[in-house]
């Protein structure tokens, strides 16, 4: 649903949400890095400082291996970024990170923001169990739950 009032709680529905979560356990099962969402009303500028900033607060760059991922997302600034810690970014670089944030663009045109973070979480994923697939002695080492500030 697109409609405001189906949102009382938040940015997402409780369905969104849900479905948010569950492509973030699901595509952790297949690798040993870390992804969260961060849903923000303002970036208070540049939305990857903004991104870079909550990472280090949600204490992101605490990974085994350096292997983080947060999706941030600032709803009234209309503006979102994704970024991944130094065991990431060498293997996406920057023209990987532009295509998932196309993607995310192309489904937040439409008003579906949960598809388009559904899509992301997914997209990230992929990468993630590619460069650091999942280990038998892998902990999950951060929530899965969506952060909303």
């Amino acid at each position: 649903m697109s409609d405001r009032k189906a949102r009382p709680t938040g940015f997402l529905t409780p369905e969104e949400k849900r479905r948010v979560e569950t492509a973030i356990a699901e595509a952790e099962r297949h690798t040993s890095a870390e992804i969260r969402v961060v849903i923000s009303r303002r970036a208070r500028g540049d939305p990857l400082a903004a991104a870079r900033r909550a990472f280090a607060r949600l204490g992101m760059h605490k990974t085994r291996e350096r292997n983080g991922v947060i999706i941030y997302l600032a709803t009234a600034d209309r503006r979102f970024a994704i970024f991944g810690d130094e065991g990431v970014h060498r293997f996406v670089g920057q023209a990987g990170w532009e295509n998932i944030r196309d993607g995310m663009a192309e489904r937040f045109a439409r008003g579906d923001f949960g598809g388009g973070l559904v899509y992301a979480v997914e997209e990230v994923g992929k990468v993630l169990a590619e460069h650091f697939p999942w280990r038998q002695d892998d902990v999950n080492e951060l929530p899965d739950e969506v952060v909303e500030e």
